[in-house]
Parts: C-alpha cells; structure tokens; sequence
C-alpha cells in the first residue's frame, strides 16, 4: 500500500525539478489566445448612448518583451481579432466588426520562483473595422493595463494567464475592448 505513495512522490519531486525561475533578465517571445469582449455604443437622437452591441470574439496574441531585471520589463503585444461579428439583422446597423489592436507596457513584477504576479500599465492602438457604420474603420489610441500570474514551466518556457483592458474610447462611437488571455512565451 505504501509503494505507490512512495512512487507517485518520487514521481512528483523527479517533475518538480524541472520547474525552475526563468532568468531574471533577457529577451522573451510569445503567443496567445484571447476572448475578448467587443462593446459598441453610439449616441442617439436623445443624447444618450444606445448600445449596438456586446460580444465576445477569439482573438489571437502575439508579443515580445525584454526583461530588465526581476522586478522590472516592457513588452510589446499584437492582437487580432480571428473571428468575425455580424451584426443581427434586426440591428439598425449591420456589418461585419473587426479589431486590430498594437499595446506597449511597462510590467512590473513580483517574482516568487516558480511564479510570478505582474501588472501591465502602458497604452494600446485600436483599429476598428464595422462596415456600414465606420465607413470602413475607426482607430483610437488609448491607456490600457492588466494584470497576470506566470508559471515557468522550465528555465525558458512559461505559461500565462492575465486580464487586460485594452481602453474605452468616450467619442460618439464608444467603444470598450478587454480580454482574458491565455499563453505561452519563450525566453532566450
């Protein structure tokens, strides 16, 4: 009865040197899912905003970053939008809503080994594409953040989770991108 306790914890000492921080510095790249949520509201003829509409699309992640140090880094991220809204066909408007966003971020980080907590603070470049309604697009630049956990799964490969809100335009088209993301990176 005891040996296979005592395998499965050999077994998971044998995997947990494995993971190991990653260096504390250095140049990293990566890849990402992310479901974001799309908000679109735009102002009607009684001065209050009217929503178009609130959904959630795939959007895929693409970055880079350089480590400073442990505490401290900038990264550079690429998202578009993989798949397409089209708008009911009940809407006043329609078309077919596209996002591309560009963010830059100071990262700030608390490294615990294994893990570490950052935040992302910096600003994103939103282009937006709905037909019929931005006349073929619509860009904003805009302050955005976030906030994620990092688990080195060896001393270069990391997996991560994080929150980001790409930032909320207050024009007459208002518009509001965030998503969660989920992803991989690879430091050098």
């Amino acid at each position: 009865m005891l040996k296979p306790l005592y395998l499965t914890l050999s077994a998971l000492l044998l995997t947990s040197g494995s993971l190991v921080a990653q260096d504390a510095y250095g140049l990293y790249v990566g890849g990402a899912y992310a479901s974001t949520n799309l908000e679109l509201s735009i102002e009607g003829l009684n001065e209050a905003k009217q929503q178009v509409f609130d959904n959630d699309t795939n959007s895929v992640i693409l970055f880079a970053g350089y480590n400073i140090n442990k505490n401290i880094g900038i990264e550079g991220r690429y998202y578009v939008n993989s798949s397409d809204i089209t708008l009911d066909d009940n809407s006043a408007f329609s078309g077919t809503y596209k996002a591309q966003t560009i963010a830059l971020y100071a990262k700030p980080k608390l490294d615990l080994g294994v893990f570490a907590l950052y935040g992302l603070i910096g600003f994103s470049y939103n282009d937006y594409t709905l037909d019929e309604l931005f006349d073929g697009g619509h860009d904003d630049t805009l302050f955005s953040w976030g906030a994620g956990t990092q688990f080195n799964l060896t001393h270069n490969l990391g997996f991560f989770v994080d929150y980001t809100d790409l930032g909320r335009s207050e024009n007459v088209i208002t518009t509001n991108l965030s998503s969660w993301n989920l992803g991989i990176n690879y430091q050098f």
